[in-house]
């Protein structure tokens, strides 16, 4: 799953420009960017989320993070981190 501080609608636009994504993507657009304050990667001067990855077992306890300032995660390294739960 992936979240955004966009809408719904923005999500459905942003898919379709993608050609489709097969997986959902939380829309935390209201009260605006409280899941990315409670993970604390929502930049309140812009309004945004930081693009990050949290790798969450299924207790509910982070396994990974990592916050991007550019550029996109490492596919593989992430599978690794996966195959480690």
């Amino acid at each position: 799953m992936s979240a955004s501080v966009d809408s719904q609608f923005a999500h459905k636009a942003f898919g379709a420009a993608l050609g489709g994504v097969t997986h959902p993507i939380l829309s935390d657009f209201h009260p605006k960017g409280s899941v990315a304050q409670a993970y604390g990667i929502y930049n309140e001067d812009v309004g945004i989320a930081r693009r990050a990855v949290f790798i969450i077992d299924k207790d509910g306890i982070v396994r990974y993070q990592q916050v991007y300032t550019k550029g996109l995660p490492d596919v593989d390294e992430l599978l690794a981190e996966v195959d480690k739960l």
